[in-house]
């Protein structure tokens, strides 16, 4: 009976167990994104990291766990919800006890998702009554307000892009304001990013009867515009105030400050979801359609820090959460690039339905030379899942031609020596995705309609009216690659003449017959054809410089891909790679 007395004092000594036995209440594990003490930080992500390598993420923000000396305590731990029954459970809404099972921030550097949660009934206050007002909600009353606004411009709605800069409903003077200071204060607002303006460019504002901001100075990696430097004190006038022109949506008022509706979209809130009774979360909308989450798949967090935009200052919880395909470079790039060509934004509505079609028009040709290349059932159509397929293939392509001992693996790898089969899997593509007709002939018939005009009339497009002037009339060097590329001189270009080109060059090349060439080999075939030294010498500086540089990132992205660290990265581990970096 001793551990029935042990359970009964642990349970007594559990706040949340208390909680639970007295309120008759059960009790819904939650993994929370920050540990006490700190307090979650949500960020823009960098394109550039310290070291000026540009990176890109498909992640709307960072995440971290920072200290904070003024932010309210998180009170999700504790708190009562509203959760809804499982898939397979006929309870729908009931209210149940928030149990902090642990601390977990998910790390998907390139798929980290912001998910708004419900805590409360999906009930209408009308239809609730009193019982809303009579329920506390610590969370929200734990919401901070930002304490920095924009004013003197009427833009028709509660969200504008522009206007004089407020803190604490006080002007910002414009001394030393400048687009940096700008940013922080649209990235605070929810916008992507801004520039300055000055001299109360929205209309006089009160500096001369009272202090506030001046000499504001940022670094650009402030969440909000109170963390820069600034003096408290100022020597302005009702003339010098600072102001921001923030990107985002399309402003209402027109195109005086320019376009911006090329700029990334801000982040919305989603229609709000509920925890279920057994702690998962599954979040409906998305590219690839609905996607659940188990309890430790996700972390919520009840209080943040940073600006997610308009609409989320009511939010109750957000939940953080690892988007399974933008999480891996292959699938994530394969879906950028896909809603890019379907023109749906790859955050937006379900892409499952979505296909690449053909058309008439010149406009079209790209995406006629995809659906030739990446049609795998014949449809003339290719949906999300053709394209990554065939993404995937051209990888494994690329990973059979470097893999030169056949180990179906990579460790050490290096692109200075290049075989005859790449050129030839190039030059294969290429065909596959150039020639239209699919005669095995590259031609004019093979370009957009009306893409080159039959200045002679004569029903046939030549060679010199793309260019200009006639084959013959050609620079030597280039009449005689021409020659050599099409033998019959039918201005045509056929696989077999691009083939036997290409293995020619090649065995030319090839000195030590090993189907293999170099940098070494190249230069001493420049040697032999005469190519002043000087050439010579910037062709092998260059050639270092580059085949150096791109076996440097092709090792680092290999090492980056060996998830179990035994030295032998296979296919799997590169097309299933989540971080690069």
């Amino acid at each position: 009976m001793g551990w029935l007395f042990l359970a009964a004092v642990s349970c007594v000594l559990s706040a949340s167990c208390l909680g639970a036995a007295v309120h008759g209440e059960d009790v819904v594990g939650v993994s929370m994104c920050c540990p006490e003490g700190k307090v979650l930080k949500l960020e823009r992500p960098s394109r550039e990291s310290r070291d000026g390598i540009f990176r890109y993420s498909y992640a709307e923000y960072t995440a971290k766990c920072v200290r904070k000396r003024r932010s309210p305590k998180d009170t999700l731990d504790g708190a009562t919800i509203t959760v809804t029954g499982d898939d397979n459970d006929d309870v729908g809404e009931k209210q149940m006890v928030v149990k902090k099972t642990g601390v977990m921030l998910p790390s998907c550097p390139l798929g980290l998702k912001v998910q708004r949660v419900s805590l409360n009934s999906s009930v209408s206050e009308e239809s609730s009554g009193n019982a809303t007002s009579e329920m506390e909600d610590p969370i929200r009353e734990t919401k901070p307000v930002s304490r920095v606004r924009l004013g003197d411009y009427d833009c028709g709605h509660n969200n504008c892009l522009k206007g004089n800069v407020y803190v604490d409903d006080k002007p910002v003077c414009d001394d030393g304001w400048g687009d940096t200071d700008a940013g922080v204060v649209c990235r605070e607002l929810g916008f992507d990013g801004g520039y300055a303006t000055t001299e109360s460019k929205y209309g006089n504002v009160n500096l001369e009867r009272q202090s506030c901001f001046d000499e504001v100075q940022c670094s650009g990696r402030e969440s909000s515009l109170l963390d820069c430097r600034h003096q408290s004190q100022d020597d302005c006038s009702d003339g010098e105030g600072a102001g921001v022109v923030c990107y985002g949506e399309e402003d209402p008022a027109g195109p005086e400050y320019g376009d911006y509706s090329s700029s990334p979209p801000r982040q919305e809130p989603e229609t709000e979801i509920h925890l279920t009774s057994s702690g998962e979360l599954t979040i409906p909308t998305g590219p690839l359609g609905p996607t659940s989450y188990k309890t430790g798949e996700f972390c919520m967090a009840g209080v943040w820090d940073g600006s997610l935009g308009p609409g989320w200052s009511e939010v109750d919880a957000i939940a953080l959460v690892c988007e399974p395909c933008k999480s891996e470079v292959l699938c994530g790039a394969s879906l950028e690039l896909f809603s890019s060509l379907v023109h749906i934004p790859s955050s937006s509505t379900d892409l499952r339905n979505s296909e690449i079609v053909t058309c008439e028009e010149s406009w079209c040709q790209t995406t006629n030379n995809i659906v030739l290349a990446f049609d795998e059932d014949g449809d003339t159509k290719v949906n999300f899942e053709e394209f990554k397929t065939k993404m995937e293939k051209y990888v494994e392509k690329v990973v059979t031609d470097l893999d030169l001992n056949a180990e179906r693996s990579l460790n050490e790898v290096s692109i200075k020596n290049l075989s005859l089969k790449l050129f030839l899997d190039v030059l294969d593509e290429t065909f596959t995705f150039s020639d239209i007709n699919q005669d095995d002939i590259l031609s004019v018939e093979d370009a957009p309609p009306r893409t080159f005009r039959d200045k002679n009339d004569d029903g046939k497009i030549s060679l010199r009216e793309i260019v200009g002037v006639s084959p013959i009339n050609m620079p030597a060097p280039l009449y005689r690659l021409y020659t050599n590329l099409d033998k019959d001189k039918n201005e045509k270009l056929s696989l077999e003449e691009a083939t036997n080109f290409i293995k020619g060059t090649f065995y030319v090349i090839d000195q030590n017959e090993d189907c293999f060439i170099n940098l070494d080999e190249i230069i001493a075939t420049l040697k032999e054809s005469k190519l002043p030294k000087e050439f010579q010498l910037a062709v092998k500086l260059l050639g270092d410089y580059y085949f150096t540089l791109a076996d440097y990132f092709l090792n680092e992205f290999v090492s980056a891909a060996d998830v179990d660290g035994d030295k032998k990265t296979t296919l799997a581990e590169i097309i299933g790679v989540k971080d690069p970096a």
